[in-house]
């Protein structure tokens, strides 16, 4: 089994040593200590860093990662499976979310893009001219455009590639 230094294993990997030294520091990786003080890494890290790197690209926070983590170290692949499927199904019902979010937001832009390309009232801007939205039925549509801590953009890759 080799050990890697972290200059080593960031280029074995393609992760940059300043997030391993993260890694290390969340939780989710462990390096042993060389006499001169070195952090040194065993080939089970690069199917941690695998690992960790198919749970963000499903859009996981750290925290479930790590907690998935502690799950595979096991080395039960039923049981990961068992523990990741609630933690998918989370993901789904936040994007459908997003997605009628973003759907009833953009079905509103498209209403005012259509009241802006008529002739415009004489005069200030009032209701019904496409410029003051809130007096325009049916009412405000309220949109969240910020992302969630838990929901991450996320890859289609398959869960276990590592890019």
């Amino acid at each position: 089994m080799g050990m890697y230094r972290i200059s080593q294993l960031a280029e074995r990997s393609g992760v940059p040593a300043s997030t391993l030294r993260f890694y290390e520091q969340a939780g989710l990786l462990t390096a042993a200590r060389s006499a001169a003080g070195y952090r040194l890494y065993d080939d089970t890290a690069l199917g941690r860093l695998e690992f960790i790197a198919s749970g963000k690209r499903l859009g996981l926070p750290l925290d479930e990662i790590r907690d998935l983590l502690a799950v595979w170290d096991q080395g039960v692949c039923a049981s990961v499976r068992d523990q990741l499927r609630p933690m998918i199904a989370a993901r789904i019902a936040e994007a459908d979310r997003r997605v009628a979010e973003l759907t009833a937001f953009s079905e509103r832009l498209t209403e005012l893009h259509d009241q802006l390309g008529a002739p415009a009232p004489v005069g200030a801007c009032g209701p019904g001219c496409g410029c003051v939205t809130a007096a325009t039925p049916p009412g405000p549509v309220m949109v969240e455009l910020t992302t969630p801590a838990k929901a991450r953009a996320t890859n289609s890759e398959p869960f276990g590639v590592l890019r």
